[in-house]
């Protein structure tokens, strides 16, 4: 990466060792993290666990190749509502993926059971250290009963709890945190555990093979104003002892980062007013970055909980501590009506694809009920982390002039789904195709999928690509879904068709065209 260093390096090995001396002090690796240009949240791939039930799903990869998580509000993967319960997902693939109730967690109470503080218990930061399971728990208050001006669900009064035999018995007691939490009031009221790997890790980078790191807003669920970072060496770890955390206290992007016993003297590593959920951040280290999802309701509630948008903002970080960037915004808009909140990257099924990285997001949603096409579940969706330079684009609506209908199309408007300039055109008549003709090197065909939708043929240049499945059952309708995209095309002029195969929908919402300088 820097040729010229290296030979000088070579020339004074005592000069390298010194320097890389103090780049471990410091906590900063030699290498620079690879910067993230883009996020592609891949809508065709969402995929819902049906018989499951409940939100806040953050599983972790532990020390047996099994992802483990908690969920909150709901029955889990089991048959009561509890506050929060604890599951194993077992399987070697995302899809299969099988949940299973470890433990009810009974001591925590049935779901919405409040203690004389009016309060719920609630689970949130979850990880597997050197074999042993860790969650953060806290007490939490529902928007409408908080107080707050904003509707915000509160959460105060944290304490972490563990267990040595995978999740059948967890110490400390729920009695000893209610009575005495590790971490009094809001400051740290919603921790989150940064997840670097499978039982904890074994990465260099920051120190994080001699500590655990940890976020945590100013003592929200939804919409809090700021992340502090926290660590503990990872021996003492155990001890569940408050004492042994520290606290970022501010620090030059390029000199060691400072750190406090007093929390009140820690200084937040990002800073966004009422924009920042609670949730975890993801190590990739492939890219030798940081990635943490914030997400928030861009609008003040009027009851809780009816959002009309949450939105996911995407940032990255080449330490824990900052500094933070953000990369991109996404709504929820896609769902017409729905909603998703509670993201969760895993450190598990991370994929290069290319140069870039694919991760999977836990989430869940509302409304909120307990049926298999209810969104009050854990599901994914496969992001794409790009790393090269975002190409030039350009939106092409269905209605324009350039595309031609061959067949029984029908135009859609002012549909309310979140469709591209809220319209579309569908037909059900098979061999009914559309064509457009593009000058660029690469389009993506936007469409919809719903459980009334079949499937097409997708031809480039007078070749089919591929056949594409529209329809997705148990999920609400899903818009501006890049079902076939293809890149790397010679630059100049190209024509994609479109054919119905079935007698179900088929629909066009746009096409993106890249590298699409005369499409305007």
């Amino acid at each position: 990466m820097f040729p010229t260093a290296r030979r000088q390096y070579r020339q004074k090995p005592l000069v390298l060792f010194w320097l890389v001396l103090l780049s471990v002090l410091s906590g900063r690796a030699l290498c620079a993290a690879t910067p993230i240009t883009d996020v592609f949240a891949d809508l065709a791939n969402i995929h819902k666990w049906d018989d499951s039930n409940g939100d806040t799903w953050d599983p972790f990869w532990a020390d047996d190749g099994n992802l483990y998580a908690f969920n909150c509000d709901g029955r889990g993967f089991g048959k009561q509502s509890r506050n929060f319960a604890f599951h194993r997902l077992q399987g070697d693939t995302l899809t299969g993926l099988k949940g299973s109730l470890v433990n009810a967690m009974d001591a925590y109470g049935k779901a919405d059971q409040k203690g004389p503080d009016g309060a719920t218990w609630k689970a949130l930061g979850q990880e597997c250290i050197d074999g042993v399971f860790y969650a953060f728990v806290s007490r939490h208050t529902y928007g409408h009963e908080s107080h707050d001006r904003m509707l915000r669900q509160t959460a105060v009064n944290a304490s972490l709890i563990k267990s040595t035999d995978r999740g059948l018995t967890w110490t400390r007691t729920a009695a000893e945190n209610y009575q005495s939490p590790m971490w009094p009031g809001p400051r740290f009221g919603a921790p989150y555990f940064i997840h670097y790997g499978q039982n904890g890790g074994q990465v260099t980078a920051d120190g994080a093979d001699q500590y655990v790191y940890a976020l945590s807003n100013n003592g929200f669920w939804n919409g809090g104003d700021d992340y502090i970072l926290a660590r503990v060496p990872r021996r003492k770890l155990p001890d569940l002892n408050a004492a042994d955390w520290t606290y970022y206290a501010g620090g030059a992007a390029q000199a060691p980062a400072s750190w406090t016993s007093q929390i009140t003297q820690a200084s937040p590593v990002l800073s966004k007013p009422a924009q920042c959920g609670s949730g975890p951040a993801v190590y990739v280290p492939a890219l030798q970055a940081y990635v943490l999802v914030v997400w928030y309701i861009p609008e003040t509630l009027k009851k809780w909980f009816t959002p009309r948008e949450l939105k996911y903002d995407f940032y990255q970080a080449p330490h824990p501590w900052g500094p933070w960037t953000c990369i991109k915004s996404v709504s929820d808009n896609f769902l017409g009506g729905a909603h998703m909140y509670g993201p969760s990257l895993c450190a598990r099924f991370q994929e290069a694809v290319g140069p870039d990285v694919k991760l999977i997001l836990f989430t869940s949603g509302c409304p909120f009920e307990d049926k298999p096409t209810g969104l009050y579940k854990m599901w994914t969706i496969p992001v794409v982390l790009k790393t090269t330079p975002v190409m030039p684009s350009v939106l092409v609506n269905d209605d324009d002039p350039r595309i031609k209908y061959q067949g029984h199309w029908t135009a859609l408007t002012k549909r309310g789904c979140g469709y591209f300039h809220d319209d579309l055109h569908a037909t059900t008549t098979v061999d009914d195709a559309v064509e457009f003709t593009f000058t660029g090197t690469g389009i993506d065909y936007m469409a919809e999928q719903f459980h009334d939708l079949g499937n097409v043929d997708v031809y480039i240049d007078g070749t089919l690509r591929q056949n594409v499945n529209l329809c997705r059952q148990n999920f609400p309708r899903i818009s501006q879904v890049v079902a076939f995209s293809v890149q790397g095309l010679p630059a100049g002029s190209h024509t994609i068709k479109i054919v119905n195969r079935s007698t179900a929908y088929a629909d066009l919402d746009a096409f993106r065209v890249y590298g699409a300088a005369d499409t305007k």
